[in-house]
């Protein structure tokens, strides 16, 4: 590797210029092929991030337990790193996504867990509904370090790469974090206007938050980039995602969380919405919706590509659509074989940079 700044040499490097050229066209959904990218290792954050790594377990975590400079380290060694995988993806930064950004600062504990690399949010021990929720404030401990994240990110990338909203859960994911899991389907039916006032509140929260964020991010070639999904985007796109709403009925999730979501995709020029490819999925609604496009995993132990091919199909007819996961030379063969290129972008896991260089040489290469 090179000094730090530095692009790393590989032989399958796009220029950044191309590299979001690129993407404007998948937007468009004009791309002549796919585009290809990588995500180089675990997926899991506190496995990602050596800074994580020394996270206490037994307690609850504070917003001291996450020293920004800690983190700058890292950031720096899987932007390199990920530009030694080559391809047409650009990797992109946002505050430290394993933290559950938005339960913590609405007051739910938060919990590290060094054998499943992962942060847990759990239900406050005493919810009464939306008296129990704070008022969005920029002083909270937690919108402020999420905050000084995105500030100190912006100082450091140099203009290097592009910045990035982080993750947050989606309205559906958060109710079920306060209710506590199957307590919210109860709820829903037991007293519906509690759960519609709260959804409200957890929607303005919502909102608040990003915007936050995005005040502080300059521009990267006229756009922004993704959490981690390695994806430039117009200016403003912010990324969705509601987990839990496949454990909804097609009734409560129209009732319950639609109205919620179409708030949203309002408040921000773009919005980007992160789906599992198992349990019940409201696509009709999401692709009558303005949403800018939609990123399906492929999950382990789940439904192959050829499974999919129907579900996938159905969202390259309206929207450009992003393939993430682990995907098996199967998999990878069927969509690059039988999708229709235009709007399709592929982001596949790896080890190594050379299993990147593999398959770029392979499905992008070796067919010019």
């Amino acid at each position: 590797m090179r000094a730090k700044g530095d692009i790393v040499e590989n032989p399958v490097y796009i220029p950044m210029d191309r590299r979001v050229e690129q993407f404007r066209s998948f937007y468009q959904r004009e791309n002549e092929r796919p585009l290809l990218g990588f995500f180089l290792g675990s997926e899991y954050p506190l496995f990602r991030y050596n800074a994580a790594k020394s996270l206490p377990e037994g307690r609850n975590l504070g917003p001291d337990d996450f020293p920004i400079e800690g983190y700058l380290d890292d950031y720096e060694r899987l932007f390199l790193e990920h530009e030694s995988c080559g391809g047409d993806f650009i990797w992109s930064a946002s505050a430290f996504w394993g933290v559950p950004w938005l339960e913590a600062a609405l007051g739910c504990p938060i919990a590290a867990s060094h054998t499943t690399g992962s942060i847990a949010s759990h239900a406050p021990r005493y919810f009464q509904g939306v008296r129990s929720l704070p008022d969005y404030r920029q002083d909270n401990a937690w919108i402020k370090k999420l905050e000084d994240f995105v500030l100190a990110l912006a100082k450091h990338s140099q203009g290097r790469w592009p910045l990035a909203s982080t993750r947050l859960r989606g309205i559906s994911d958060l109710l079920s974090t306060l209710y506590g899991g199957e307590r919210l389907i109860f709820a829903m039916l037991e007293k519906p206007e509690e759960v519609r006032e709260v959804g409200a509140k957890l929607t303005d929260f919502w909102i608040a938050a990003c915007q936050g964020q995005m005040e502080h991010m300059p521009l990267f070639h006229g756009g922004i980039g993704s959490f981690y999904y390695n994806m430039w985007a117009p200016a403003g796109t912010v990324w969705m995602q509601e987990d839990s709403a496949s454990f909804l009925s097609p009734q409560l999730y129209e009732e319950f969380i639609r109205p919620y979501d179409e708030q949203i995709y309002q408040a921000f020029p773009n919005c980007i919405l992160h789906l599992h490819s198992t349990g019940y999925i409201p696509l009709d609604a999401y692709l009558e919706s303005g949403l800018l496009a939609v990123e399906m995993h492929i999950d382990e132990g789940g439904p192959s590509a050829e499974e999919l091919y129907s579900l996938h199909m159905k969202v390259l007819a309206k929207k450009p659509l992003l393939i993430w996961g682990d995907l098996s030379k199967e998999d990878l063969d069927w969509v690059f074989h039988k999708l229709p290129p235009a709007g399709l972008a592929v982001c596949k896991v790896v080890s190594t940079p050379q299993e990147a260089h593999d398959l770029y040489q392979r499905y992008v290469l070796s067919k010019e």
